[in-house]
């Protein structure tokens, strides 16, 4: 790799072989430590009985918000699994937000309007809005307090995939897009169903 000759002259200046080389490892460990932290914050491996599972880390997403997920693929996974030969059936949903919960709002308002008259008669109003918003809480045992939720907003779903023993029937196949369009209400595009190897 050749070194632009301005940056090979600024090296130079410093006359020093040991700076060179502390700053060439440095950068090198940068690089490895923001290709590492992409990589195992992307996806996560476990390994259950030969089979291997991925997994996206849920740093970002609540418990609740996970368990909600997790039972509606189960649930999903479950009456799938009840059509005519499809037979074992796994399902895997991707999102494209996290649930959204929309708390009460104790809302004020103060306007307040002031006229003022200067020594040449000239008058200057003054109109001062001021508006409040808190999150409305209230006290649980132990002395912590919970914000009150008026309104739960599920997730919007990016895409389902539908593995299934009995897919290489079309009409199992169809019946199953069919099913998860129908409870999910999501179009066709979608649904991805395949059969099990």
């Amino acid at each position: 790799m050749k070194i632009p000759e301005w940056l090979k002259e600024k090296f130079e200046a410093y006359n020093n072989k040991k700076v060179l080389t502390n700053l060439m490892v440095l950068l090198g460990l940068g690089i490895t430590m923001v290709i590492a932290a992409n990589f195992f914050s992307n996806i996560q491996l476990k390994s259950k009985g030969g089979n291997v599972e991925v997994k996206e880390f849920m740093d970002d997403r609540s418990d609740e918000a996970y368990d909600y997920e997790e039972n509606l693929e189960k649930q999903l996974s479950y009456i799938l699994g009840k059509i005519d030969s499809a037979g074992k059936v796994s399902v895997m949903i991707t999102y494209k937000s996290s649930k959204e919960l929309i708390m009460d709002k104790d809302k004020s308002k103060n306007d307040k309007i002031t006229n003022e008259k200067d020594n040449d008669g000239g008058i200057r109003t003054i109109n001062e809005l001021v508006t409040n918003d808190k999150t409305v809480t209230v006290c649980e045992q132990g002395g912590n307090s919970k914000a009150v939720i008026t309104k739960e907003i599920n997730p919007e779903i990016k895409g389902v995939i539908v593995v299934a023993e009995g897919a290489k029937d079309v009409k199992v196949k169809r019946k199953l897009t069919d099913a998860v369009q129908t409870v999910l209400d999501i179009p066709a595009y979608r649904v991805m169903v395949l059969e099990t190897k």
